[in-house]
């Protein structure tokens, strides 16, 4: 359907593979008639693309980038039944907002992070 990982002069490359669906799929706990193999790869690529951005990476993938691309997998799949980003409220607290900051995925990746001056 979608070609997997393909990179322009603006992308990075990806040094590392990331996690093969299956294992994602059993830790986000998430069956494939919710969420089928081709939609789970697509997030995984953009998430890894993502985290390469962000991220310095080796050959192979440290476990704390693993288990931030399986955190940052389990948060974009629980969001698409919310679009508009709002939970429905009650009549005491009302709507909320969805959070955009994730302290874990954020303590995981921090070591990693790239530094950029200027």
């Amino acid at each position: 359907m979608y070609p997997r990982l393909t990179t322009t002069p603006t992308t990075p490359t990806l040094r590392a593979s990331p996690p093969p669906t299956s294992d994602v799929r059993e830790w986000i706990k998430v069956p494939a008639t919710v969420l089928s193999d081709d939609q789970l790869a697509q997030v995984v690529d953009a998430e890894a693309l993502l985290q390469a951005r962000l991220c310095t990476t080796g050959e192979t993938l440290s476990s704390d980038l693993v288990q931030a691309i399986y955190r940052r997998v389990a948060r974009t799949v629980a969001a698409r039944g919310i679009p508009l980003g709002m939970l429905g409220g009650d009549s005491e607290f009302g709507t909320a907002r969805l959070s955009r900051f994730d302290a874990e995925i954020e303590r995981l990746e921090g070591p990693n992070r790239k530094l950029v001056f200027g």
